[in-house]
């Protein structure tokens, strides 16, 4: 709180005070020389802008003392100063004027005159402190000075001086230059005998290039007079020193005695604290800070607390002339700006901006580098460097003073110095001085300077500026609450003062607060002052400035002129924002703007109606009606005199919409645009050519795009709900739709809304053009007010910003029938709004049949010329081309089709279906990695499986019991062979024995329904040209009722290696007895509901297949860049694959329900191959040689040998494949089979082989072929068996390749392939391969009868 009163006060009521607060003032300013800047005659604003803005360009200098020092003096041009400021010179020097500029314009003698009786009669009102005063004066051109004054004296006074030469003349001849003598201004004007200023005389048309020199020289002549005066000051005598006064002190000290101890110390600190002023002045700053120092702790001791809190003043303008540089800059620029009428400070326009000075972040550091300076520090190095040029007197007594009383002191080899020490210029190296006051601890000097001077009355003035200045560093040091702090205190501050001062206050305040952002804050003060010029009992109230204060305080109160804004932020405090808008519009019906005030009656409605009660709505509303009277309200912008813009104010919610529909036509005739079939680009994924058809590119670009066309001159319509939230009936006229494009005729509605109640209105209008149209909502005329009401103003409500529709020309309208019956119930797939009509249909799996449709044009005049028929369905889209099929060209044949004519086409049906038994994931996984990467997870049910867990064959893995099934031998004979295909076991031993089949056989047992639509796009006449077209649907509802199922398979070798036996289980699900034709000429009948096993015989896959189709695969993922973007497979499971497509391909299953005409065909497709039956189903790499006894031995030939007898047994292997097989294992075997599933494999009694009957062969080489010979010998009769066979070792792999194409290395011998018939039958087993074991069989079994001699 602000004392009452102190040691030293003044009760006097006719004590001097500063008649005027210096609102611009910051703490930089103590170091600045004040020199008036006044202008003089009559007013010519552009010539004395013009030499205003000449004149504050130089606002500082560099002078150069006599010890060599480089100092920066600085300067503040003010246009006023009271005279009685100069009385607080003493106290504080900044506040004395010392220089005096005037600027005038004259055209003859007589306005000469005047303008240099008024420059001295300022000299003489600021004689007191004036040290120098210079006169700019502006004549007449020549030419109107030698009209006018032909006979103008030529004697010049010598204080007089032409400053419209340079230094460019002195290459002018001497002829010249006598005439420019004789057009100088001083030889035809003089000035008058008592006028003893330095004057300047420019032309009217000129402003010379020196006027900046001649103002750097007149500044210069100030700081030497101001530098007289503090060298002076610093020699005088401690005992001989006056005291310093304030003006209000003198009558204080009357009486007192000026000897004892306290007030000689007060003498000496009061001059100290003076002479630290002029220091600072003088651009000595560690002078300055030094002095201040001791001053302050010297007036302290005293209890003299008016100059304590000077001395604390300006210890924090000092620190803050080293720490914030910056803050001159901001000055320059405030100063320039306010030459300007309508001018205003840049950070005005920048409130938030904060400053952060590189000084401040120096001397927060713990530790400053001594070779590191800073860009601000650098600008003022010569300022930290400088001295002081002579020695003190009284810094001496003071030293002896603050030893005496147990102060440290340091002296110079020159003089002694204050308390706190000046480090030595080599030390300091452009470092900031020791004794400076940090950046967090000025706040609280500036603080107890307040306090100090709060003490004092008188002081009010002074107080309050120290509290702006005091802000303006906390400004700069980003601390907004301390900002706060000290503008609250200025409120507190009692001070006698007109109301414009009043007002002026408020908004400097209002501008410091929105420099620290706090808006709110500026808002309040900045209304407080509007409300300061219209105050009742005001003789003279200025609504004007007003009405413009309370418009600059909508930001504080969160409210913005657009109101749109306003309902997007939806932020603030209504009931001070409707208190603001409402004084606003009493303000402007006080300066008789009609238009402004209806227009901020409409703002306040549009902004605050869900704020406002129901009362206060009525009210308003009521209100605008009647200001609307006066000045129709219309929905354009107001531009006020200064430039400022006030946005449109619409009444969105009255009437309140709460509904839009654009009606549209008919789903089936809605228009569309035809997609038309992209160009092939090359191998480019991406072009920039846009086509006709609508993409998802189009989605993207235009989201509010409707998804339908209106017809060029047809009426169209939109559907509005209104209500009207008002007690009284709302009467609204001129209802028109907006919208934007193509021109379009808006039908007017006229309606009245009762209260409360909703409204059905339609609105009505025809596009005349075709091309877009953009709806953007609707125009209304009520209370008065003309309001565009946009959807995308629409709060509360899920409008869209607009609706987009397309306008067209005409088409042409078709009806659709089948010769299906229709199904019950119409399409539940998308788009079902399309269908006209339907069809059902039943059919068994695999069935097939035919559906007619009939095509009918009902338009009068246009014709159908174009016609396009697309399927989509619930399967996928594989699936979709295989059960409906149209022969388009037939189709198309038949266009155009005339008007009113008929067209049929026929439309083919076929039930596709999985008829492999699906198997559990855990079975696929269990061959490996490969299998489950094939068929993933998604794809099982569509890959049926091998019979290993699921059905009654076995599963060819690498148990032992499977390897011996592998070794059954194979009639030659075919019923030898359905004998032994019957004998095989249904459910084998192994992991999977217990899992049964028939979850699966009756899940597939049930029928599936498939939905599908044609649908129908058709065009003609100028719709076509232009790329519009109808779409319409047929439903079609097919059941798919289960016909057969291949519930297990197996995979056996057959009489002649080109060929393999393909053992199915097939099983009937229908009701019926069914004929099964499974091959050329073999039939069976398969009772209802049971199954039955059947071989098939399948020619083997040739290598030369297998090849083509891995080169056309890899082929085609490289064309695609899916090479190293999705995974290929390994070889071994895409030649499972291969091997199962090559078996779907070949075997077609036909079925028969007997007794009917019901048939169809099954498919394999889907069906997966293990990799033993890989083996079997593809052509081995390896031709086998073998002879016994020299001779060759032929499939199924008989041997015969006698016991004792050596027989030669000769191997040939020769490698046919594209690659090296390595690390080849050759195994010969002998055994007995029972024919009864028991082989003997244990013949050591009863079989001799001489030589190695396994061998390893580490590589084959292509067409290399290999030899073994061994002998064997029988030592019983009997028939014997020889299993000769080949394996491969798989070799470990050090890295899984996932991302890049597997077949990259084997693509240049693939093509080689492809070129070479040599190598066509031939595949690598090796390679790519090596990792997966195989085994080659000598087919069938070499069978050898041992007879007695």
């Amino acid at each position: 709180m602000r004392a009452a009163g102190g040691l030293v006060q003044s009760n006097a009521s006719v004590e001097p005070v500063m008649s005027r607060l210096d609102y611009e003032q910051n703490a930089l300013h103590h170091s600045c020389l004040l020199v008036l800047l006044r202008g003089v005659g009559p007013s010519r604003a552009r010539i004395l802008q013009r030499a205003f803005e000449k004149v504050r360009r130089v606002n500082n200098i560099k002078v150069t003392d006599s010890s060599g020092t480089v100092r920066t003096v600085y300067f503040r041009f003010i246009h006023d100063h009271p005279v009685e400021h100069n009385d607080w010179g003493d106290f504080q020097t900044h506040r004395r004027l010392l220089g005096l500029i005037t600027i005038g314009k004259f055209e003859n003698q007589t306005e000469l005159n005047e303008l240099c009786r008024h420059h001295e009669s300022l000299k003489v009102r600021y004689g007191s402190t004036l040290y120098e005063s210079r006169a700019i004066f502006f004549g007449p051109d020549a030419h109107s000075t030698s009209n006018a004054n032909p006979n103008a004296i030529g004697d010049a006074q010598p204080a007089l001086q032409t400053i419209g030469e340079n230094d460019a003349n002195t290459d002018l001849t001497g002829k010249e230059k006598m005439a420019q003598i004789h057009g100088r201004l001083q030889d035809e004007f003089t000035t008058p005998s008592n006028f003893k200023s330095q004057a300047f005389f420019y032309r009217e048309q000129d402003i010379g290039m020196d006027l900046e020199a001649r103002v750097a020289d007149f500044l210069n002549a100030l700081f030497w007079v101001l530098e007289s005066r503090r060298l002076e000051r610093s020699r005088e005598k401690a005992d001989k020193v006056s005291l310093l006064l304030a003006p209000f002190e003198k009558r204080d000290f009357v009486g007192l005695d000026m000897e004892s101890r306290n007030n000689r110390k007060r003498c000496v600190g009061r001059v100290m604290k003076n002479l630290a002023d002029l220091s600072l002045q003088a651009g000595l700053l560690d002078d300055a800070l030094s002095l201040y120092h001791n001053a302050n702790e010297t007036l302290r001791s005293v209890g003299d607390s008016l100059w304590v809190g000077a001395c604390e003043e300006g210890l924090c303008a000092a620190s803050a002339v080293l720490l914030y540089p910056q803050m001159r800059e901001t000055e320059t620029f405030h100063r320039n700006a306010s030459l300007q009428e309508t001018g205003s400070s840049p950070l005005r326009n920048m409130p938030e901006k904060w400053r952060t000075s590189d000084a401040t972040k120096k001397i927060n550091a713990p530790a400053v580098s001594t070779g590191t300076t800073t860009a601000a520090s650098a600008n003022y190095a010569d300022a930290f460097n400088s001295h002081s040029s002579s020695c003190s007197s009284v810094s001496s007594i003071l030293t002896n003073n603050s030893s005496s009383s147990g102060t440290p002191t340091t002296s110079t080899s020159s003089s002694s110095t204050s308390t706190i020490s000046v480090a030595p210029h080599s030390q300091r190296n452009g470092e900031l001085p020791g004794n400076i006051i940090k950046p967090e601890d000025i706040t609280n000097y500036y603080r107890k300077a307040i306090i100090n001077y709060s003490k004092y009355r008188h002081a009010a003035t002074i107080e309050t500026e120290a509290a702006l200045k005091a802000s303006r560093v906390c400004i700069e040091q980003n601390r907004p609450l301390d900002v706060a702090m000290f503008l609250q205190n200025i409120l507190y501050i009692n001070l006698s003062m007109s109301e414009s001062d009043r007002v002026k206050r408020f908004e400097v305040i209002t501008e410091l607060y929105q420099q620290i952002g706090y808006q709110r804050k500026a808002a309040f003060f900045q209304r407080l002052a509007a409300l300061k010029h219209v105050q009742q009992g005001t003789q003279t109230p200025d609504w004007t400035q007003s009405y413009r204060l309370m418009l600059g305080s909508f930001t504080g109160y969160l409210l913005s002129l657009d109101p749109l804004e306003v309902l997007e932020n939806a932020a603030g405090w209504p009931a001070l924002q409707i208190d603001l808008v409402q004084s606003l519009i009493s303000a402007a019906r006080r300066l008789g703007y009609s238009a402004l005030a209806t227009r901020h009656m409409t703002f306040l409605l549009q902004t605050q109606w869900d704020n406002m009660s129901a009362a206060e709505q009525s009210e308003m509303a009521v209100q605008l009606q009647n200001l609307s009277a006066q000045c129709e309200g219309s929905p354009v912008p107001l531009v006020l005199d200064n430039g400022t813009v006030i946005p449109p104010a619409n009444l969105t919610d009255l009437p309140y919409l709460t509904q839009l529909a654009v009606r549209d036509l008919p789903a089936h005739l809605r228009p569309q645009r035809i997609k038309i079939a992209k160009a092939d680009s090359g191998p480019f994924l991406f072009t920039p050519i846009h086509f006709n058809s609508v993409d998802r590119r189009d989605k993207k670009k235009d989201k509010s795009k409707i998804d339908f066309l209106w017809v060029q001159n047809d009426i169209c319509e939109v559907c509005l709900t209104l209500r009207n939230p008002l007690p009284f009936e709302l009467a609204v006229t001129d209802m028109r739709l907006l919208t934007n494009g193509v021109v379009f005729e808006s039908l007017p509605q006229t309606v009245v809304l009762k209260p409360h109640v909703l409204t059905q209105v339609s609105l009505h209008g025809k596009p005349i053009e075709t091309g877009q149209l953009d709806l953007q909502g609707y125009s209304t005329h009520t209370l008065g007010i003309k309001s565009n009401c946009r959807l995308k103003h629409m709060r509360g409500r899920y409008f869209p910003p607009n609706y987009v529709v397309d306008v067209i020309p005409a088409l042409p309208s078709i009806t659709i029938k089948t010769s299906l019956p229709q199904s019950a119930s119409f399409s539940n797939m998308n788009s079902a709004d399309l269908v006209v009509t339907s069809a059902s249909l039943t059919l068994y799996n695999g069935e097939s049949s035919s559906c007619i449709i009939t095509i009918r044009n009902e338009s009068n005049t246009l014709p159908v010329e174009h016609l396009e028929v697309n399927i989509n369905s619930n399967v996928e889209q594989e699936t979709q081309k295989k059960m409906f099929r149209i022969d388009e060209q037939a189709l198309l044949a038949q266009l155009p089709v005339p008007p009113l004519s008929t067209i049929e086409f026929e439309l083919l049906i076929y039930a596709d279906a999985d008829f492999v038994c699906p198997i559990p994931t855990d079975l696929i996984n269990s061959f490996g990695p490969g299998a489950s990467q094939e068929y993933g997870t998604s794809s099982l049910s569509q890959y049926s499986n091998v019979t290993g867990q699921s059905a009654s064959l076995p599963l060819r893995v690498s148990s032992p019991q499977h390897r011996r099934q592998d070794n059954i031998s194979v009639h030659s004979k075919v019923s030898g062979t359905q004998h032994l295909i019957s004998t095989l076991p249904l459910h084998p031993d192994g992991p999977g024995a217990s899992f049964n089949s028939g979850s699966n056989v009756h899940s597939a047992q049930n029928s599936q329904h498939v939905e599908a639509q044609l649908r129908f796009k058709y065009s003609g006449g100028q719709a076509l040209v232009e790329g519009f077209c109808r779409q319409c649907a047929v439903s079609f509802n097919l059941e798919l009722l289960p016909s057969t199922l291949i519930t297990s398979w197996d995979v056996l070798p057959a009489e002649i290696p080109s060929q393999f036996y393909l053992v199915l289980d097939i099983s009937n699900l229908t009701a019926q007895e069914m004929s099964l034709n499974y091959t050329d000429n073999k039939n069976i009948l398969i009772e209802a509901n049971e199954s039955c096993r059947v071989p098939i015989p399948v020619d083997r896959c040739s290598l030369e297949q297998i090849c083509d189709a891995r080169a056309a695969e890899v082929a085609e993922n490289l064309e695609r860049e899916l090479c190293f973007r999705t995974q290929i497979l390994s070889f071994s499971d895409a030649l499972s694959k291969l091997c199962s497509t090559h078996i779907a391909d070949r075997v077609k299953i036909n079925w028969l329900l007997t007794g009917t005409d019901i048939k169809g065909i099954a498919s394999l497709r889907g069906i997966f191959l293990s990799h033993s039956m890989v083996n079997l189903t593809t052509i081995a790499p390896l031709q086998w040689g073998i002879s016994f006894q020299d001779t060759v031995v032929q499939p199924h030939s008989e041997l015969i040998c006698t016991i004792g007898q050596s027989a030669k047994l000769t191997i040939n292997l020769t490698n046919q494949s594209l690659h090296p097989l390595k690390n080849l294992v050759l195994t010969i075997k002998f055994y007995q089979d029972y024919l009864n599933g028991i082989e003997n494999y244990n013949l050591e009694t009863r079989v001799a082989i001489s030589g190695p009957n396994r061998i390893t062969i580490p590589i084959l080489e292509k067409y290399e072929q290999s030899q073994h010979n061994c002998s064997v010998i029988f030592f019983t009769p009997g028939r014997f068996k020889a299993s000769v066979e080949c394996a491969t070792r798989p070799q470990k792999s050090s890295s899984i390749l996932t991302r890049s194409c597997p077949e990259a290395p084997n693509l240049s011998q693939l093509e080689k392939k492809s070129s070479s018939p040599a190598n066509s039958n031939t595949i690598s087993a090796s390679g790519l391969d090596e990792h997966q074991a195989h085994i080659w069989k000598f087919i069938p079994p070499i069978e050898v009868t041992v007879v007695e001699p």
